[in-house]
């Protein structure tokens, strides 16, 4: 008889072995699942990642096209602006002398227009004198 409460015995602990194992088994299958789905969001991390890092590559690139563009432009919109600020310097040089050309001619036309003036009362003098001379 006393070989029965042992068997009794080594056999509930049989089961309750079985039923660790069966918990072990069970624990391991979702380890094993859990460190799957890990490596699959640790792949997604890396792509995205890879994705954003092209991403950010070429909007880089593309700045960089749009400043060297830019810096292009500035420089040409400089140049152009010592062109006119030269121009402006030139005429302002030449101002006085245009200024001088002008005030001489006006001179002259003034001279001109008092001559041929003298010379119109001069004829109307002597065309007055005829009529007169004409009329007596």
């Amino acid at each position: 008889m006393v070989c029965v409460p042992v068997l009794v015995r080594d056999l509930q602990r049989l089961s309750g072995f079985e039923q660790l194992d069966a918990r072990v088994k069970e624990l391991t299958s979702s380890q094993a699942e859990l460190l799957e789905r890990i490596q699959k969001l640790k792949q997604e991390v890396q792509n995205w990642r890879s994705n954003v890092e092209t991403q950010v590559r070429t909007c880089q690139n593309e700045l960089q096209g749009l400043k060297k563009g830019l810096d292009s432009e500035v420089e040409q919109l400089k140049l152009e602006m010592k062109e006119i600020r030269s121009a402006i310097q030139k005429e302002k040089g030449n101002l006085p002398t245009q200024i001088t050309t002008l005030e001489m001619s006006n001179n002259d036309t003034e001279q001109a227009l008092q001559t041929q003036d003298k010379a119109l009362k001069v004829d109307t003098d002597a065309s007055m004198e005829e009529q007169t001379a004409t009329q007596a």
